[in-house]
């Protein structure tokens, strides 16, 4: 987790790896468990939901579609916003509308919470909501941090930039940012190389 928030690392499961996109939540026992490194789920809650999604693997599978799709609106979101002000809403008609039947979920699975009862198929919403809250939290009441866009290509994730002085340019400095220094490296020899072969021979004496 490099973003400095649940929602950025979210969307950062979409990721570039090498010249290839590769998807970190291809199901939702993917979902379930990136939550917990991402502190929106404990231990034993993605344990009692894995359970209940091996009982109801179709509401899983609809939870898990609900998610990605949530993803890509928050992306679009903050692709529109890229190189916005610091701490300005995010303001998305369709992010709106996309999390309006997360929220609409969470009365429910409040009250299923309550109850203590995990093995209820609404209870595999639970992932869902808490990312919906984290994504509404940051999209909607920025609190002045600013949204920073790795430069990697084609890496392009997001992070919360705290940086002091001169803007974080990377997601991460051993990925991403060695990548481009190392990138940086063999143009300058291409070119120092290619300036050499077009010198004209000296005369001889």
């Amino acid at each position: 987790m490099l973003a400095g928030d649940p929602a950025l690392d979210f969307v950062n499961t979409l990721h570039w790896r090498e010249d290839r996109e590769v998807d970190f939540l291809p199901d939702y026992r993917a979902l379930v468990e990136w939550s917990v490194p991402a502190a929106l789920l404990s231990a034993g809650a993605c344990q009692d939901l894995l359970n209940c999604a091996s009982a109801s693997p179709d509401r899983a599978d609809e939870v898990h579609r609900q998610a990605i799709n949530l993803r890509a609106t928050w992306r679009s979101s903050l692709d529109l916003n890229a190189g916005g002000n610091p701490g300005s809403p995010m303001e998305s008609d369709v992010l709106r509308r996309e999390l309006a039947p997360i929220f609409a979920i969470s009365e429910s699975l409040l009250r299923v919470e309550q109850d203590g009862n995990h093995m209820t198929a609404d209870f595999l919403e639970l992932p869902l909501v808490r990312i919906g809250i984290a994504v509404a939290s940051l999209a909607m009441i920025p609190a002045g941090r600013r949204i920073g866009r790795c430069e990697g290509d084609p890496c392009g994730g997001y992070f919360i930039d705290s940086s002091r002085t001169k803007p974080r340019r990377w997601c991460s400095m051993d990925s991403c940012g060695n990548r481009a220094k190392v990138r940086g490296h063999r143009e300058r020899l291409k070119r120092a190389a290619q300036a050499f072969t077009c010198e004209p021979a000296g005369k001889a004496s």
